[in-house]
């Protein structure tokens, strides 16, 4: 995991969280795995593996590029599903205002969105192609391709 529950502090505070989940830490722990997968379905052109780690093996593999702007990224999505499931004096339109400036709109993308689309390149390294799958190149997931006719010129 990418982002660790005590991390959330950053973005609310420990006794509102706690008013939030009732106390429970596992609706914290699914919060933030869910606001990574989300955040996975923008990237999936990069190597995930090395942004976000694996916690599907044993031992768990921890992330190998950290960048504090992806973390921030995963950390307001979930603050932002954290406080939606109630309000304890928190403030609902800002953490939407922070969650419309990671993924936007359709028409004012965000954060993701624009990585993304290609628009902001953040350092990160890209998927490595899958060998069991000699068909389908994975690192060049987004690519362009493109084709044409030879030109035709015409004679009279």
């Amino acid at each position: 995991m990418l982002v660790k529950p005590e991390e959330l502090k950053t973005e609310l505070y420990d006794e509102v969280v706690d008013d939030i989940t009732r106390g429970d830490s596992d609706e914290v722990v699914t919060q933030i795995k869910a606001a990574e997968d989300f955040c996975k379905s923008y990237l999936f052109k990069y190597d995930l593996k090395a942004l976000f780690g694996d916690d599907t093996v044993e031992p768990v593999m921890a992330p190998t590029v950290v960048d504090e702007n992806l973390k921030k990224c995963v950390k307001i999505i979930a603050s932002y599903w954290l406080v939606r499931k109630v309000n304890p004096n928190a403030n609902v339109d800002l953490f939407r205002d922070d969650y419309e400036m990671m993924i936007g709109t359709k028409t004012e993308p965000g954060w993701l969105t624009e990585v993304k689309e290609g628009y902001l390149s953040p350092a990160w390294p890209y998927a490595v192609d899958n060998p069991e799958t000699p068909d389908v190149d994975e690192s060049k997931s987004s690519e362009v391709s493109w084709s044409s006719n030879i030109k035709r010129n015409n004679y009279f």
